[in-house]
């Protein structure tokens, strides 16, 4: 498959690494250590048209595909993870895309591109996560609207989104009794039940919200009822590519700042570079970077052709996240002492890189998909 990026590509990922470098880099410490949400850096971002990439024009996004929000993702990973996560605040904006009405779309997706609106997506439980197919939040239907019940965790934004793109349970149990569910934050009965201190991450917000009795009208159902699951599903692929995207930048970015401080630190009277064991391990941290980026823009451009890549994404993301970590550690390993302090930012990715093993489905939930598309 041929790799070489578009003019526009290439234009796209320039104004992202630019943006990376003069913008979030200044301030990704200081918004990791204070966990104070970069709101300035957000609105930069929507200004810059980098805060829902792929939503379509004609809502005012920047209409671009998979590839270039891969390059984006990417971009800014490489500077900081968490800052990336921070400012990207377009959860379930694929779903609304796809299965919304016109007027969801014009509230939604306008919003979201605008910046007039912080969207979030509740899915996960307290004892449901990979297993989506079993969520206990209920939406009971009365009359013209649904009234809902239940506890939502890991919400990314939760504690500043506007607008929650819920999943429900409004059906009997299992896959087929799921809907999608727009519930605006200021309701009643919504509530920031507690906020997660987390590993990494920290400029970007999480929480668990509780829903009591939170009447929302029928309007805001997203797509079929007791569909949700399956529409969910639509953009699984999607997602993990984009998990694949961030940990490729986490990778990157650890890799280029061991080259730099292998080449300037010095011991035994010459840069540590000149040592074979680092040379060694830095060329088996280019090797892993490379496969992670061929994987990644492989399922990107593939969705970008309209295909369904299951396997591949899951592949992509299964192996992305797991060098990400593995990449990361071993810059720290060159990094030496140093490595272990903030001073460095090899210390922040490390943290941020946990992560991408877990959310959208764990590595190992992505080898039991490999297994499934190849059996």
């Amino acid at each position: 498959m041929d790799f070489s990026l578009t003019e526009r590509q290439r234009a796209v990922r320039e104004t992202a690494r630019e943006f990376a470098e003069n913008e979030i880099e200044p301030i990704a410490r200081e918004a990791e250590e204070t966990e104070v949400w970069p709101s300035e850096v957000w609105e930069q971002a929507v200004d810059a048209g980098f805060v829902g990439v792929e939503i379509p024009e004609e809502y005012d996004g920047s209409g671009m595909g998979a590839v270039e929000s891969t390059l984006v993702s990417e971009e800014f990973a490489r500077i900081d993870a968490g800052v990336a996560t921070a400012i990207g605040t377009a959860f379930g904006t694929r779903m609304i895309d796809a299965f919304g009405t016109e007027a969801q779309k014009e509230w939604i997706l306008n919003g979201v591109a605008t910046g007039d609106l912080i969207t979030a997506m509740a899915n996960t439980e307290p004892d449901h996560g990979s297993d989506a197919s079993r969520i206990e939040t209920e939406a009971r239907k009365t009359g013209n609207e649904y009234v809902i019940d239940g506890v939502k965790t890991f919400v990314t934004h939760g504690t500043i989104a506007d607008v929650v793109l819920t999943l429900c349970r409004t059906g009997e149990s299992g896959h087929g009794g799921i809907s999608a569910l727009l519930v605006e934050t200021d309701r009643d009965g919504i509530v920031v039940e507690s906020e997660i201190d987390k590993m990494g991450w920290n400029a970007s917000e999480t929480a668990q919200l509780r829903y009591d009795n939170v009447h929302v009208p029928e309007e805001n159902l997203v797509g079929e009822e007791d569909e949700g699951f399956y529409q969910l599903m639509e953009f699984f692929e999607a997602e993990r590519v984009g998990i694949a995207a961030a940990s490729l930048g986490i990778a990157r970015g650890c890799l280029e700042q061991a080259i730099d401080y292998a080449t300037d630190r010095k011991q035994f009277g010459q840069p540590i570079a000149e040592l074979q064991a680092i040379q060694h391990k830095i060329a088996e941290m280019a090797v892993k970077v490379e496969n992670a980026r061929r994987l990644t823009l492989d399922a990107s451009s593939r969705l970008d052709d309209g295909e369904n890549p299951t396997k591949l994404a899951s592949m992509a993301k299964l192996y992305a996240s797991e060098i990400a970590e593995e990449v990361a550690s071993d810059a720290i390993q060159i990094h030496g002492g140093n490595g272990y302090t903030r001073d460095y930012p090899v210390e922040r990715q490390y943290r941020h890189a946990k992560i991408y093993q877990i959310g959208e489905g764990t590595s190992e939930i992505q080898k039991n998909i490999i297994a499934e598309e190849l059996l």
